[in-house]
């Protein structure tokens, strides 16, 4: 029986689009679009911003696509792109300030992202839009690394642009944060016995083993 063939990792794709593929580099925008966009959709104010930022996202990626190292991970680097972009997207709005670490005061940020327009495609919609609401733009893209797109503390350091204990350090704040939202919601102490869906498995264990900040 034949064995199945493995399939093509997102460095060897890029690869490919390095020496001028655009099939290659289709198919990556294939894997990364809705990833983009559904990232995109917590951090912009409609749905139309949401798309043309992850228009810019993938344009600036096949411009600046020689300067991907191939050892690295594709994903690592087109968050990075993704983060920028997001960036300069709330300096060029104006009426949403970026504010690091601790310094957030919600009401400095807006919540008028289409992201609730996602809730029925998303089953832990509730989460993200409760981490949206009251973790600051650092703390909510740490949380999002880790628990959704599953990157380790190295890469989202590499992502966000940070060293690594202050991305330990982000996720630690997040976390504490997010509890005591849900907790003063009376949410988080019993949806996911009652059937619903609220925190992913391991985001709840962390949340339990907070003192830590691995």
């Amino acid at each position: 029986m034949a064995q199945p063939t493995p399939e093509v990792t997102d460095e060897q794709l890029a690869a490919e689009a390095q020496d001028g593929s655009q099939a290659a580099f289709g198919m990556l925008v294939g894997r990364y679009h809705g990833r983009i966009y559904h990232f995109l959709c917590h951090k912009t104010a409609s749905p139309e911003d949401a798309q043309d930022v992850t228009q810019q996202v993938f344009i600036v990626a096949w411009q600046r696509i020689y300067q991907f190292r191939v050892e690295a991970k594709f994903a690592t680097w087109l968050f990075t792109i993704t983060r920028r972009l997001a960036i300069n997207y709330y300096r060029a709005r104006g009426s949403r300030v970026f504010v690091e670490l601790e310094e957030a005061d919600g009401k400095l940020v807006t919540h008028d992202t289409p992201a609730s327009d996602l809730a029925e495609r998303d089953e832990y919609a509730l989460l993200w839009k409760t981490a949206r609401e009251n973790l600051s733009e650092s703390q909510f893209t740490a949380l999002w690394m880790k628990y959704r797109e599953h990157m380790s503390i190295k890469e989202m350091a590499a992502a966000m642009g940070k060293k690594q204990v202050t991305v330990k350090v982000l996720l630690h704040r997040a976390r504490k944060a997010l509890g005591a939202a849900l907790g003063g919601r009376g949410e988080w102490a019993g949806l996911n016995q009652a059937g619903g869906k609220l925190t992913p498995p391991n985001l709840e264990r962390d949340m339990i083993l907070q003192p830590g900040l691995a």
